[in-house]
């Protein structure tokens, strides 16, 4: 039987955090993208926001295809969040041995004019849905670091595949550190512009997450992010 998105434990309307893995290419060789992202689900239709600078995004706009990766795993959420040069050369990408590829039957006229058949999906992932760009709308906003832009796309569901039996709800501790990880990733926005007020602020928060994490938690994966999170933080190199 077809796997419907309500099978998932999936409500309509509400934010949930996921993993998004997106492909590129260059020079024929594949390049996967993992990144941290919130969706909505509302009437069949994927709701996501991506910031016009990030790989997500670039990767929509080229070839329109995306997955939704369900992971219960908060390391890889830690991992596809702070991907870059603040972490050991090993973490610089998101480690190539947690994809595989979903391979995309075109065999439905509507799907003819998709540039790609495969997209890359996470190995470790409970569940997956397979969308691509059905409409886009630019938004401009403000938040605490000034006008931003992003685009808000509607994506429609393709394929939905149940991988494991798994309905994971995150304990305090993984919560806690879910929300430490997003301050973190602002953290070094703050830092980048160099709005000390910002980042003293974000710095306090991460300290006192930290502080209650570790009081809750008796988890290794829990113990993996937080120590990422603080290698990360100490290659910021705070200074002003």
């Amino acid at each position: 039987m077809e796997v419907q998105y309500q099978d998932l434990g999936i409500k309509d309307g509400y934010l949930y955090e996921i993993i998004a893995t997106t492909i590129s290419f260059k020079n024929d060789k594949k390049i996967p993208n993992a990144s941290c992202m919130g969706i909505r689900i509302t009437n069949n239709k994927v709701i996501i926001k991506p910031y016009h600078n990030t790989q997500t995004y670039k990767n929509l706009k080229d070839n329109s295809l995306i997955c939704i990766n369900f992971v219960k795993e908060i390391s890889l959420y830690t991992l596809a969040a702070l991907k870059g040069p603040y972490l050991s050369k090993k973490y610089e990408r998101f480690p190539q041995k947690y994809y595989e590829y979903y391979h995309i039957k075109n065999n439905n006229n509507s799907l003819k004019t998709l540039k790609i058949n495969q997209i890359p999906y996470l190995r470790d992932a409970w569940a997956i849905i397979i969308c691509r760009t059905k409409k886009s709308i630019k938004i401009d906003k403000e938040d605490v670091f000034g006008p931003v832009n992003l685009t808000e796309f509607e994506l429609e569901m393709l394929s939905i595949v149940k991988l494991k039996d798994s309905f994971k709800l995150f304990n305090r501790a993984e919560n806690l550190t879910l929300e430490t990880l997003i301050l973190t990733t602002r953290l070094k926005i703050a830092f980048e512009k160099n709005d000390y007020d910002l980042v003293k602020d974000y710095q306090s928060k991460i300290d006192n997450g930290i502080k209650e994490i570790i009081h809750f938690n008796n988890n290794l994966e829990v113990s993996k992010s937080i120590n990422l999170i603080q290698e990360y933080i100490r290659n910021l190199k705070l200074e002003f």
